[in-house]
């Protein structure tokens, strides 16, 4: 029995009418009408070749950002029948290998993700194919993570706080998650006539800070009011009241300089500040279904506080990706495309799978892998708003303070002498921005980097080995857990990270894995 690489992708028509395409890249036959899951269903043996894929926890290990998943497929049209659904939209793939002869339920998942509209060859030259580039489920968060907008509908009689028309129409609503009492946000203001500003575009917890020219302002707190109240009256002079229920700021006094503001963040359901429950809101905030965040989210064990606000076009996955940069975590979709959180560490001492020596197919050294680490900065405590000298009032001009509100980030630092030492001209900064807003926190996680990538126990720098391997063998194994590698012919026998997997690659049966360590 051999193996079948099958493939489905979820079409729909120009006039909306919804199908399923399936491809074999060998011709086989219909399931049989008792199979449970596929009975009778057909697949067209179109597929060129297997698919190529390749998914990682960070798409760069110097900076740790994300990664998209991302690879190709290519169909076989020479009869023109995939001409046919040219302007469909072509969303959802799967793809799995399958062993003929068996249950349709014992085929293994490879990947759950999305296509982009393929590419028709119309060459007369060659035979015709139909190009289709695959995604895993990270590129839906491309798109901006506030879809929102202001309508600048304000029309000076009925009371709204949508902006006027030459003015906040368009922008984005701003979004406020976790402890930003000290992140100086910028003054959105909605509503000019009634000095009315806006912190969250939903509920949020209060702990409101009002700042003028980087000094407190001084204003009185008159507390939190109904939607009515909000709407119908004015603080007292000197003062200012919240609507949290609208992340809602009513002020009545006028700024010596310029305004700038603080609070905790959202509050829907309850109010939270670390980095696994805020990225797990954001998710479902850019649209992600409640059942593809997977419970390793939320429950990220980190507890340093972070805070994360957004009032422009940034993007969902680079916004979840600097959420849990102070977690040393990665958030991706797994191979059934639930987002799962993934923290990453050194390997582990004692190991999640074994890979022999005869079982390595090839194997070669990764030369992208980082020099090692001779200083580490972490940014953290991110400001919004930063001020010049002149832009401040007198009482924090020329001060610490001011110091302070002239850069976004503060910076914890740390060195390792022995790299330092070691390698003059060689070690590198790593350079590392968060959302964390205590600075023991920002210390901590400048340790962690330090031992994560600096020399390793036995003082040689840590590598990346490209590794081929048989899928036959049913060697398995996750995104961030620990690989021990045997292979005497170049003296490794240690353990490393997975961090990147190409799966059929070169051929159906194998994978090429990346390690780290």
């Amino acid at each position: 029995m051999g193996t079948v690489i099958l493939v489905e992708i979820d079409v729909v028509s120009p006039a909306g009418a919804a199908s399923t395409l399936r491809f074999s890249d060998r011709a086989i036959r219909p399931f049989p009408p008792g199979d449970p899951d596929r009975a009778g269903v057909v697949w067209d043996d179109r597929l060129a070749e297997a698919p190529t894929f390749r998914r990682a926890l960070f798409g760069d290990l110097e900076s740790l950002s994300p990664a998209l998943g991302a690879g190709s497929m290519t169909l076989l049209n020479g009869d023109a029948y995939l001409d046919a659904y040219q302007g469909y939209a072509f969303n959802e793939i799967r793809v799995w290998r399958w062993t003929e002869g068996t249950a349709f339920a014992a085929a293994d998942l490879v990947l759950k993700g999305l296509c982009v509209l393929p590419a028709f060859d119309s060459r007369s030259s060659q035979a015709a194919r139909v190009r289709l580039d695959l995604y895993d489920y990270r590129a839906e968060l491309e798109l901006a993570v506030q879809p929102s907008l202001y309508s600048g509908g304000n029309n000076g009689t009925t009371i709204l706080y949508e902006g006027s028309a030459d003015g906040l129409k368009g922008r984005v609503k701003p979004l406020a998650f976790g402890d930003l009492t000290a992140a100086h946000l910028p003054p959105i203001q909605v509503n000019a006539g009634n000095y009315v500003f806006q912190l969250h575009e939903a509920l949020i917890s209060g702990a409101e800070a009002i700042f003028d020219g980087g000094a407190a302002a001084g204003y009185a707190d008159q507390g939190d009011k109904s939607s009515v109240f909000f709407d119908a009256n004015t603080p007292s002079a000197a003062s200012y009241f919240m609507d949290l229920t609208r992340g809602l700021m009513k002020i009545n006094g006028a700024p010596v300089k310029g305004l700038t503001f603080g609070c905790k963040g959202d509050a829907t359901g309850s109010y939270v500040e670390t980095a696994g429950p805020i990225a797990a809101r954001i998710l479902a905030h850019a649209g992600v279904p409640g059942g593809r965040i997977g419970s390793s989210v939320a429950a990220l064990s980190s507890t340093a506080v972070v805070g994360v606000f957004s009032a422009d076009t940034a993007r969902a996955g680079e916004l979840v990706a600097w959420t849990v940069r102070g977690a040393l975590t990665a958030v991706l979709p797994d191979r059934l495309g639930v987002y799962q959180a993934v923290t990453f560490a050194a390997p582990k001492v004692t190991a999640d799978v074994g890979v022999a020596a005869d079982q390595v197919l090839n194997l070669e050294a990764d030369d992208t892998a980082p020099a090692p680490i001779g200083e580490i900065r972490v940014g953290w405590g991110r400001i919004w708003t930063t001020f010049g000298n002149g832009e401040l009032k007198d009482s924090v001009r020329n001060t610490a303070t001011a110091e302070r509100l002239a850069a976004e980030y503060r910076w914890a630092v740390d060195t390792e002498a022995t790299v330092k030492g070691r390698f003059p001209r060689a070690w590198r900064t790593l350079t590392v921005e968060t959302a964390l807003r205590v600075e023991a926190d920002a210390i901590a996680l400048a340790a962690s980097l330090k031992a994560l990538f600096g020399l390793r126990g036995d003082g040689k720098p840590r590598r990346l080995w490209r590794v081929t391997i048989s899928l036959l063998d049913g060697l398995t194994a996750q995104l961030g857990e620990t690989v021990a590698l045997s292979y005497p012919a170049k003296a490794i026998n240690d353990n490393f990270v997975l961090i990147a997997e190409e799966p059929l690659r070169p051929r159906r049966d194998q994978a090429i894995w990346t390690l780290w360590g």
